[in-house]
């Protein structure tokens, strides 16, 4: 189990796009996250669409993943956690930029305790369209097909991609669904998780639970696009949300 020194900052959802102003304001919260936080993890759907192949890196992409090498160099360990709109990454970043990056979801140590980290698009289980789509689009043998078209077909079809994950059941985005959420952290908090963090949802919540005799805490991130806020957790601490 992955173990980062001090403060932890996550966030998640800022679906960043060409030609989108919040490229430059992601890039400045970079460049200025506060020293003493020592890793960063990112929970997904960093971009509107992000597939891993080299020939579908953008400018955008660029721009925020050489911001995001700065960061790493100053000594800010960095973690990944893919989203649903995320597509393969591993082969390109893991390693270079981020220290670690998980396909569904990442279990470490957080300032003295043990937490579980995952995008959240797994949480609820009802919804059959979306998880049937996952499991079509996520499907490696989909991928090395996509992977053998030409860049510009490519290209389209991420578009394409792009627009469909916007359509795909909106009646499940319209509330949160705090019954699946429940059952989702009381299995992770009874496996021996202290925090549950995930996004996906873009709203800001905690909730307190009690699994076994434990007490475990599920943290929501908001979308950063909406409001450029983070999950902070300091050792010793209460995790807070706090504005970048």
């Amino acid at each position: 189990m992955p173990t980062p020194d001090g403060v932890v900052a996550l966030l998640g959802d800022a679906h960043l796009r060409a030609s989108d102003p919040e490229v430059g304001e992601f890039i400045r919260f970079l460049d200025a996250v506060p020293r003493e936080v020592g890793t960063l993890a990112i929970l997904g759907d960093l971009f509107s669409v992000w597939i891993g192949t080299a020939d579908l890196a953008l400018d955008h992409h660029r721009r925020v993943l050489e911001a995001l090498r700065r960061l790493k160099a100053r000594g800010c360990r960095l973690l990944y956690v893919e989203g649903n709109h995320d597509f393969f990454l591993r082969a390109l970043y893991d390693g270079d930029p981020f220290d670690t990056l998980a396909e569904d979801a990442l279990d470490l140590a957080l300032a003295g305790r043990r937490a579980h980290l995952a995008h959240g698009d797994l949480v609820n289980r009802r919804d059959r369209r979306y998880l049937a789509w996952r499991r079509i689009s996520k499907n490696r043998a989909f991928f090395g097909a996509f992977s053998l078209l030409p860049a510009a077909l490519k290209g389209r079809l991420a578009d394409g991609i792009e627009r469909s994950l916007a359509r795909t059941n909106p009646d499940y985005r319209r509330s949160f669904p705090v019954a699946e959420c429940e059952a989702y952290a009381r299995r992770r908090i009874g496996a021996g998780a202290d925090l549950v963090v995930f996004g996906h949802f873009h709203e800001e919540r905690r909730i307190d639970y009690r699994e076994g005799g434990r007490r475990g805490t599920v943290y929501v991130l908001p979308a950063w696009r909406a409001g450029h806020r983070y999950l902070r957790v300091d050792p010793g601490a209460e995790p807070a949300f706090v504005s970048s």
